[in-house]
């Protein structure tokens, strides 16, 4: 039963990324730190944050579908920004770089997935 933002799994799932995310990125070079680590923070943190809000006005199906539509974006965006990440060669561990893109690739099927069929979650 779904009481509560907190009880959907793409909010769980996009809060325990967010948080390794931020774990990641301590390992990133100064150089970065007002560009590439801002833009991840903002997005990595942006997906769950979005998810809250909009869950608060699922009222509304056009507007609780519009939050989850920039939350696929965010997921995106942290697609591209890990792929830059391992092409600099900013993340060292072997296959990380895939995982997260990966998990990230899923969060968004998901998310697609709950904006299209909300309906059914109610």
């Amino acid at each position: 039963m779904i009481r509560s933002f907190l009880n959907l799994d793409v909010y769980k799932e996009s809060f325990q990324l967010s948080l390794e995310a931020e774990e990641l990125l301590k390992s990133y070079p100064a150089s970065e730190k007002f560009l590439l680590v801002d833009q991840m923070k903002r997005s990595s943190r942006g997906i769950p944050a979005l998810i809250a809000e909009g869950y608060a006005r699922r009222e509304s199906l056009k507007d609780f579908q519009k939050y989850l539509r920039e939350c696929v974006g965010e997921a995106n965006e942290m697609m591209n920004h890990l792929l830059l990440s391992k092409h600099k060669g900013y993340i060292k561990k072997t296959g990380y770089a895939e995982e997260l893109i990966e998990r990230y690739n899923r969060l968004g099927k998901k998310l697609t997935n709950l904006k299209n069929n909300w309906q059914n979650f109610k």
